[in-house]
């Protein structure tokens, strides 16, 4: 006699891809985990059906491997393109089921009507989900979730960021990681939250006018993924072509293309994990991980076009993390809207931190001028650039300057406004690593180690911090700042004094000056360089200068950066 299906249940299509393997199970927790055979149809989709009540269920696959590890073995694995997994060391899959049909999400969004900024004003906060609560003077002591960075999002929005990069919220083994290797693409890591919470937090910010940049990992995947455990040599290189530094675990093998079935089977697994994060997510841009490692600038190409034709009419830019770095990928005809500017980085860093580093002296002021503008570097444009001090790869600034510098105290925060006071006014999208902006001194580390919001109770910390903002206010209300214009007016190798002007077509102009030493400069004056006759106003003290006959003179402390705008 046929089993009845329950009350209120409908028939829920469980399915798994997996072409050349001998069977493949079903197994769940609404029948104690009694395997069900599945059916395989003729383009290798392994499917069958069972009747559910609304609800939330767990469940695995049990497969015939073809992994050359464990060939002809059964393994047990979790649903490679479920969306959540439960957070224990079964791992199982979680499905949510409504009238028969499982769903990614049960989030009412609220403010998609909200207009969010063009690319070329993005101000990038670079953050870790983990690490962004929890640390010394935080009420939450516990490692950050999801629901945690909204309580966080006011301080973002005092700062003025308009644009998180979450650092990989995509399921990886264990709860803390930088989440660079995974078990998935498609899967919300569990340790921050469930889908519901990250749309929750994407929202959130979307209603202060902060956009969300996803960091995808489409490069490699984590030794114990579900995929390489189905049939490994199906969607992976069997021996990694990449040369050891880049050999970060199985890597997708986008070059393999199944003539039989007709398909790219590692390029439509990952495209179509691309396609979900954009459209059920609202994401609002893509940082791609080593896409030195990926190579295929048409494979990246494609990437880019899917990712904007999902996001509609909303903005929408994609970052490429190339390093060393390549501004072909980020230009006019390169594949993705932006890239790093590394060769920015190795030099403002060093300068900022007064010292020589990786062979760049940091009082080097023409080299310096010349990288501010990214266009004499190879990109096409400062939409093109990211531009940044540190990032998650790197030692912070505050801990170098004490470490390497040997630079502490009031001198060691003049340092830090001098590197922020160039970032926020150079060409090009600028990018903060989490803690930077009140900083946090502490050293790289792989395992857990929050933000220390503490600090912010210290004077020189605040101070750091209101600098930032105050840059950030500044360039949001100059358009000249975030234009391509840029043009080196004065450059005084032997006292370390640099200008620059930067300008658009309604007739703002900002003049910058630095001193990058640390030493007390003096006067300078700037000279033949179009500044028009008038009341100026400098921006970081807050007192007008006169310029005559063109000329400007002013007196720069140590480590001092003016800023002046025509009033």
């Amino acid at each position: 006699m046929a089993k009845r299906k329950p009350v209120g249940a409908n028939n829920t299509t469980f399915e798994l891809f997996a072409p050349y393997n001998k069977s493949v199970a079903l197994i769940g927790n609404w029948n104690e985990w009694q395997p069900i055979p599945m059916t395989k149809d003729d383009k290798g989709t392994w499917r069958v059906e069972v009747p559910l009540a609304d609800g939330e269920y767990q469940y695995k696959f049990e497969v015939i491997s073809k992994s050359p590890f464990m060939m002809d073995q059964k393994a047990t694995i979790a649903d490679p393109k479920a969306l959540r997994y439960t957070l224990d060391s079964h791992e199982n899959s979680i499905v949510r089921i409504q009238k028969g049909v499982p769903v990614v999400s049960t989030y009412k969004w609220k403010h998609d009507d909200v207009p969010l900024v063009p690319n070329e004003q993005l101000v990038i906060y670079e953050l870790h989900v983990g690490d962004f609560r929890g640390g010394m003077g935080d009420d939450q002591k516990k490692p950050g979730k999801f629901t945690d960075v909204i309580e966080k999002l006011d301080h973002l929005a005092e700062l003025g960021i308009n644009a998180v990069e979450l650092m990989p919220v995509n399921e990886f083994p264990g709860d803390h990681s930088w989440g660079y290797a995974l078990h998935s693409v498609y899967a919300v890591e569990n340790s921050y939250g469930t889908p519901e919470e990250l749309c929750q937090l994407i929202d959130e910010c979307h209603g202060r006018g902060i956009r969300v940049i996803h960091d995808a990992v489409y490069n490699h995947m984590q030794s114990e993924a579900p995929l390489t455990r189905i049939d490994y040599d199906y969607w992976f290189y069997e021996h990694n072509p990449d040369e050891a530094s880049l050999n970060f675990g199985p890597k997708f093998n986008y070059e393999f293309h199944d003539e039989k079935l007709d398909i790219w089977p590692a390029r439509e697994y990952v495209v179509n994990a691309l396609r979900l994060w954009v459209g059920d997510f609202h994401i609002d841009g893509i940082r791609f991980d080593c896409t030195r490692a990926i190579k295929y600038f048409d494979l990246l190409e494609w990437f880019n076009k899917e990712a904007h034709s999902r996001a509609g009419f909303k903005p929408f830019y994609t970052i490429a993390e190339h390093v060393p770095q390549d501004a072909s990928i980020a230009t006019v005809n390169g594949p993705v809207d932006a890239a790093w500017h590394d060769n920015f980085f190795r030099q403002m860093s060093t300068t900022t931190l007064g010292a020589n580093k990786d062979g760049r002296e940091p009082f080097n002021t023409s080299e310096v001028l010349r990288l501010l503008d990214s266009r004499n570097d190879g990109f096409g444009s400062g939409y093109n650039t990211i531009q940044y001090l540190s990032n998650h790869d790197e030692e912070r600034i505050m801990y170098q300057l004490g470490a390497m510098a040997n630079t502490f105290d009031d001198a060691a925060f003049r340092r830090a406004k001098l590197g922020a006071s160039l970032l926020m006014t150079a060409p090009g999208i600028p990018m903060i690593w989490m803690g930077e902006e009140f900083g946090q001194p502490t050293p790289k580390t792989l395992d857990p180690q929050p933000l220390q919001w503490g600090l912010l109770n210290n004077d020189r910390n605040k101070g750091l911090f209101q600098h930032y903002a105050h840059l950030i206010k500044l360039r949001k209300e100059n358009p000249a700042l975030y234009s391509d214009n840029f043009q080196a007016i004065l450059d005084l190798p032997g006292r370390g004094i640099i200008g620059f002007k930067r300008w658009n077509d309604a007739g703002d102009v900002v003049v910058v000056v630095a001193n990058l030493m640390p030493v007390y400069a003096g006067e300078f004056e700037i000279k033949d360089a179009g500044l028009e006759d008038g009341l100026w106003h400098e921006m970081v003290y807050g007192y007008d200068a006169m310029i005559l006959n063109g000329d400007l003179k002013d007196t720069l402390a140590e480590s001092e950066v003016k800023i002046y705008i025509k009033r």
